[in-house]
């Protein structure tokens, strides 16, 4: 194969990032940051306090405006989409916000039931059966479908929320610290599922965490956010960065306990 076909071989990024600049007043949190996220792949996405991961992940999927810089999404400039074009484009992307962001007056059926009245035309029945086929998948009993967010525990209205995310079967998910908060167990359940789906469905991944056992766990290449930059790389690689913050991060006494728990299975 010719030079010139392996590049036409490369498949396209199912994200990309250039130039990006994020400033709140004085701060300035991101300078110029560069990123491509591989179709298929679960990124995960580090970085200190006050750092910007969850800034990134929303100028992604359109919910804040970067002073500069290009992001496209899937192959389309989410920014510059109006009206059926972004519509569409947002139905390819699932979100998981952080503790789940479900509506508090729904129950969780009708939490999932409301995207896809948002986004398709379907009629209240198979809507239904959509939303409890979606439950499912995230590993939830079906009597949560007719129960309140506040009814449920930390771990289940984390999955309740992947469940509408997973609503209109996205190409992408994007996940904001869904960890957070919870035990050991169930953290390691919840890498688990993402890991099932992302390989049953073909999903890209982008999660932004704390979480070390996430990371050693299910993450194909992670994203450091250090000096308003990005440096991205499989963890063997960003082990050898000679970044303070990086070494103090991913050499530090969590991260051998994580190394330690991977490789002993657990």
């Amino acid at each position: 194969m010719t030079r010139k076909a392996k590049k036409a071989a490369r498949p396209e990024p199912a994200v990309t990032v250039r130039g990006l600049e994020n400033r709140f007043g004085a701060n300035l949190l991101h300078d110029g940051l560069d990123l491509e996220v591989l179709p298929g792949e679960v990124l995960g996405v580090v970085g200190s306090s006050g750092s910007g991961k969850t800034v990134l992940m929303r100028s992604i999927i359109g919910l804040n405006r970067p002073r500069t810089g290009e992001v496209s999404v899937l192959g389309e400039n989410l920014s510059a989409l109006q009206g059926r074009q972004r519509k569409a484009l947002l139905a390819r992307i699932g979100v998981l916000f952080q503790n789940g962001a479900l509506f508090s007056g729904l129950t969780v059926a009708e939490n999932i039931a409301l995207v896809l009245k948002l986004h398709t035309g379907l009629a209240p029945g198979p809507i239904d059966r959509l939303a409890r086929q979606k439950i499912d998948m995230a590993g939830l009993p079906q009597d949560t479908a007719g129960k309140m967010p506040a009814q449920l525990s930390g771990g289940m209205r984390t999955r309740a929320g992947l469940a509408r995310a997973l609503a209109l079967d996205p190409e992408i998910v994007f996940l904001d610290e869904p960890t957070a908060g919870l035990d050991p167990i169930g953290a390691a359940d919840f890498d688990r599922l993402i890991r099932e789906l992302q390989q049953s469905l073909g999903l890209t991944v982008f999660m932004v965490t704390h979480d070390l056992n996430s990371l050693v766990a299910i993450a194909d290449r992670i994203a450091v956010l250090v000096d308003r930059k990005i440096r991205v790389g499989p963890l063997d690689e960003l082990l050898n960065d000679p970044h303070p913050w990086i070494q103090a991060y991913f050499r530090g006494p969590r991260a051998r306990a994580a190394h330690d728990a991977a490789g002993s299975g657990h």
